[in-house]
């Protein structure tokens, strides 16, 4: 059976190198791909069942209207033609009405490629539709890391392998970072002590030589109180913030009320336990934050993220091999993807809806124009969004025009006025650029798609030419958007250009030390 090489679509920092066995159009197997030299042909239950997904009885292969109530998940087909003219006319008749912000998309990472992914962007960007902020998953601690670090990139799984002391912080690896794990225990096998500092003991703990649980939301001032303990017992770097930071003393002169004993009721930590971690912190030669996105999800989580950031840079970490952070932001954009995004096709002063207040939102609340239109693309918002009684309110309004773009019958689906049937990632074209390291991958379809089954962007596409979007840019085939994203790339050279476009993963070296790309091309500590 011939066999061709594929990423994995799906929200993974990573994005395993996939080889697939077809015959004719049909999957037949999914295996890792050795060629990537991070996931080394190790894949997860997800790709390793993949064909019995890809080949299911139970896809949706037609476009289809509704005929009973909504969520009751009855419906009839119908043509391409059909579904596209009744999705145009009631979004120009409700825009008529309304304004187009009544029209509002949901999408969110049930694929990570650049054109499937943010193709939406740019069409509903043209039809001035509202905004949506999507705040699902890191954003704080996005914000947070850029406040200190600017748009600067953290270590690559490799290097953790160098490092003698890890804090694994508000991660478990055995479920979110598999191909991290062999990385992990070279540094053990080499004598690195390994810290999981978590809410629960999380099954990482195997690895672990300590385990210490804090109290939800407490990160940030544990951060602070190891800042603090660092600082009085003379551990901090003083070479390399004078050399690589601003604002230290500014920081410095807050620490005081942040003393061990002052967090014991806010970690839950006892003040020897903290201290004995800020001398192991301070004194190893190289070490290594591997920071999840959990604790960040509260209310201070981008405040906690600047505290737990600014711990290597008092210490120097950064200038040591293994040493710094690992899982921020080790994926760099290699590629231009707002030639997807297109921000310059966006209307100014449109109406936002946060991802997290959908449901609100389409009843009517905090919102300057109401709802009337709900796009799903890529996600499942009755199953995986915030307020999951107001979604489900939300969607059965029947004045509520929902059109949902899927390849099963989810349980957003149910609720569909139109039904469009959608891809998996074997079945059309598109760039992945993983964000756990420096990696990206050019993927052409290997199966035809079964059916009617069309590509998020064959959609909008088609529904830009419906709604008599004139821009060329619609006009475009994905493969010829991922050549120009990958030719355009300042990231890679000519060589790994064409190896990308001839489909092998491309994996690129971090340097060292890390560039710090802030403005000023210093750490900002105040």
């Amino acid at each position: 059976m011939p066999t061709y090489r594929s990423a994995c679509p799906y929200d993974c920092p990573d994005g395993c190198s996939l080889l697939v066995e077809t015959q004719g159009d049909r999957v037949c197997a999914v295996t890792g791909d050795p060629a990537n030299p991070y996931t080394q042909g190790r894949v997860c239950g997800k790709m390793r069942h993949l064909p019995q997904a890809v080949n299911s009885p139970h896809r949706i292969l037609t476009p289809l209207r509704r005929t009973g109530e909504k969520g009751e998940g009855k419906f009839a087909p119908i043509s391409w033609a059909e579904a596209v003219e009744e999705i145009s006319a009631r979004w120009k008749e409700l825009m008529a009405r309304y304004g187009a912000e009544t029209i509002l998309p949901c999408s969110y990472a049930g694929t990570m490629g650049a054109v499937q992914r943010h193709g939406g962007d740019g069409f509903f960007h043209a039809l001035g539709a509202a905004e949506l902020v999507r705040t699902l998953c890191s954003s704080g601690k996005s914000a947070g890391w850029e406040r200190v670090m600017g748009t600067s990139c953290d270590l690559s799984p490799w290097d953790v392998a160098h490092s003698d002391l890890i804090l694994v912080w508000s991660s478990d690896l055995l479920s979110t970072r598999i191909h991290l794990v062999p990385f992990l225990r070279q540094a053990r096998d080499r004598g690195a002590k390994v810290v999981l500092i978590d809410v629960y003991a999380n099954p990482t703990e195997m690895f672990a030589h300590q385990t210490l649980l804090v109290k939800p939301g407490s990160d940030g001032a544990l951060a602070l109180s190891l800042l603090q303990v660092l600082d009085a017992e003379g551990l901090t770097d003083q070479v390399y913030l004078a050399a690589h930071t601003t604002g230290w003393e500014e920081l410095r002169a807050t620490l005081g009320r942040w003393i061990p004993e002052a967090t014991q009721a806010i970690t839950g930590l006892e003040p020897e336990t903290v201290r004995a971690l800020a001398r192991d912190y301070g004194r190893a030669k190289a070490p290594c934050i591997i920071l999840g996105s959990g604790f960040s999800r509260s209310g201070n989580g981008g405040e906690a993220t600047r505290a737990i950031a600014a711990l290597p840079a008092a210490v120097g970490a950064w200038a040591k091999q293994g040493g710094g952070t690992y899982g921020v932001c080790s994926s760099p954009n290699l590629v231009d993807k707002s030639l997807m995004k297109r921000p310059d096709l966006a209307g100014p002063g449109r109406q936002q809806v946060n991802i997290n207040q959908i449901g609100p939102a389409l009843l009517g609340e905090e919102v300057k124009t109401p709802i009337h239109s709900l796009y799903v693309y890529h996600c499942n918002p009755a199953s995986v969004l915030s307020d999951q009684n107001g979604v489900l309110r939300g969607l059965e309004r029947q004045d509520l025009f929902t059109v949902v773009h899927e390849r099963y019958m989810t349980d957003t689906a149910k609720y569909a006025d139109i039904i469009l049937p959608a891809p998996y990632m074997v079945e059309c074209e598109d760039l992945y650029t993983p964000y756990g390291y420096r990696q990206i991958q050019y993927m052409r379809p290997v199966v035809s798609p079964p059916g009617e089954v069309k590509s998020n962007w064959e959609v909008f596409s088609l529904l830009a030419r419906a709604m008599g979007i004139e821009d060329p840019h619609f006009q475009r085939g994905a493969g010829e958007l991922c050549r120009e994203m990958v030719e355009g790339s300042a990231a890679l050279t000519p060589g790994e250009k064409e190896r990308v476009l001839a489909g092998e993963p491309v994996v690129l070296e971090t340097p060292f030390p890390l560039p710090v790309e802030t403005a000023d091309g210093r750490i900002h500590l105040a």
